[in-house]
């Protein structure tokens, strides 16, 4: 998550700092010109005869272009639309795609404005993020096949997005992983002390409203929030936090042990815990 990086330049600098959403969420100097589909290929483990990827765009209504993947798979028994964390890009964290396939699911994930190969516009705000969101759940909704339930999955700095759309949009189910519960939270947990008695931070307004614990009390539906056992960004008490807000009567709260920030997809006892949700989930779904 980039804000780690901010805190360190404040804790060494002595000075006011201000967090906007641009040095917030990750923004490459130079989007990439497209997604090596053939290298991702090459990468996966999976039996490469049930799945295919495909590269996607979609022009959102103020002219910019995002682009993310579709993977397809034979014997999909879900559908995921996917929220990374900030600074996660289809090209360098395409891993979790193979992960995904052990589920088995289809995904659609679409790097964020800015970042990886989806275009650059001017300073970014949160609710062009927030309509980016949307833009993309309606797209793979139009996508994906409608015989299986679609969930939504967030990521770090991607929950707060996901909750976000799961309160505009109808979804089958959520899943929340190393989530935020806020940003002023967050930035408070990333900042030291010791180091407050000498220089001071703020946040912009717009972030300073971002709230997920304030969302999830909107959500009713089936939930799974994921945090890693030593994760020292989004840590454990947060998504306790969210397990204890949300409107969902239907939720699980696991801990991944042996894992940190960001990473409990690498661990099989998620992919186990995973597995288990959807089997509850399909059979809701056909009840």
């Amino acid at each position: 998550m980039k804000i780690s990086f901010i805190i360190l330049i404040f804790l060494f600098s002595g000075c006011a700092i201000n967090i906007t959403p641009d040095s917030f969420v990750y923004q490459d100097e130079k989007v990439e010109p497209h997604l090596d589909l053939d290298h991702i290929q090459t990468e996966m483990t999976q039996d490469p005869a049930l799945y295919k990827l495909t590269e996607l765009s979609v022009t959102t209504p103020d002219g910019v272009v995002l682009k993310g993947v579709k993977l397809s798979h034979e014997n999909a028994l879900i559908n995921i639309v996917l929220f990374g964390g900030s600074g996660m890009k289809i090209s360098t964290s395409f891993g979790i795609l193979d992960r995904f396939s052990k589920l088995p699911a289809n995904v659609i994930w679409f790097d964020y404005r800015g970042a990886g190969v989806s275009e650059k516009k001017s300073e970014l705000q949160v609710i062009e993020l927030q309509n980016d969101a949307l833009n993309v759940f309606d797209f793979a909704k139009e996508s994906l096949p409608i015989n299986v339930p679609t969930v939504i999955h967030g990521i770090s700095m991607g929950s707060v997005l996901a909750s976000y759309v799961a309160t505009e949009r109808a979804i089958d189910a959520l899943v929340l992983d190393s989530a935020v519960s806020s940003i002023p939270e967050l930035v408070d947990h990333l900042v030291p002390n010791w180091s407050k008695l000498f220089a001071t931070i703020s946040i912009s307004p717009e972030l300073a409203k971002v709230d997920n614990t304030q969302l999830i009390k909107r959500y009713s539906g089936p939930l799974m929030v994921l945090v890693a056992e030593y994760d020292a960004i989004t840590p454990v008490a947060f998504s306790q936090k969210l397990y204890q807000e949300t409107g969902s009567t239907e939720k699980q709260l696991v801990v991944i042990l042996d894992s940190d920030h960001g990473k409990p997809m690498k661990k099989e006892q998620t992919v186990r815990a995973y597995r288990q949700f959807i089997n509850k989930l399909i059979c809701c779904t056909k009840s």
